[in-house]
């Protein structure tokens, strides 16, 4: 008897131990992530989807550097054209981003997000969050405002939107209308969004740390390679 049972029990081991490390951990779709329904695929690795006037992508601007450091990858930057509130963001962003190779600095982005979500005349276009964005202390005029774009591109050696030649302004509006066919492709309903190899749309509000963000940022962009 103890001849037979040894072996039996030794197999019983072996197979839990199997289905132990066996167990699936990795992202689900339609839980950590979904396929869009028209991918693309000439688009970087990894791409944020945003918007100017989202206080939620404010805030997820200042932890892109950690999210790049964990996943080792750049990540690039789509803006929103949902309206033509969120179009005159975009152009803001895509005049900074076509004089700095493809994207501002963050020190820039932190800037041009306080401008577009402070005083008056802010941007306050629809982006899915359902949030109120807050008037300055105070208010600024138009001109003032004015005043203040000026004032930041010229902090980075930059044209302001006012200042391109008729060449410049085209090229902003081709990368206008390339930022709607991503939005359009991917379904965008809502902002901060990561989009991994043009095809995996992230959850972000299914991800507890920012460290499991950024795995399955990870794992996405690891899979089809």
């Amino acid at each position: 008897m103890k001849s037979i049972f040894k072996p039996l029990l030794f197999v019983f081991v072996s197979l839990f131990a199997l289905a132990g490390c066996s167990e699936d951990n990795n992202p689900k779709e339609g839980n950590e992530y979904a396929v869009i329904p028209t991918p693309m695929f000439d688009l970087p690795d990894v791409v944020e989807i945003f918007s100017l006037a989202c206080g939620n992508c404010k805030n997820m601007e200042a932890m892109i550097p950690a999210i790049e450091d964990m996943t080792k990858i750049e990540i690039a930057k789509t803006h929103v054209t949902f309206n033509e509130s969120a179009q005159r963001s975009a152009y803001v962003y895509y005049v900074a981003a076509n004089q700095n190779n493809g994207k501002p600095s963050h020190e820039m982005m932190t800037d041009l997000f306080t401008y577009t979500q402070s005083g008056a005349g802010a941007d306050k276009h629809d982006h899915g969050e359902s949030q109120e964005i807050e008037e300055a202390a105070e208010a600024m005029t138009p001109a003032q405002k004015k005043a203040e774009m000026i004032t930041i591109f010229a902090k980075y050696n930059m044209k302001s939107p006012i200042d391109l030649s008729e060449a410049e302004h085209e090229a902003v509006y081709q990368a206008m209308v390339k930022a709607e066919t991503i939005v359009t492709n991917a379904n965008i309903a809502s902002v901060p969004v990561f989009l991994v190899q043009g095809k995996y749309l992230v959850n972000s509000s299914a991800h507890k740390t920012l460290e499991d963000l950024a795995a399955t940022i990870t794992y996405l962009n690891s899979l089809d390679k």
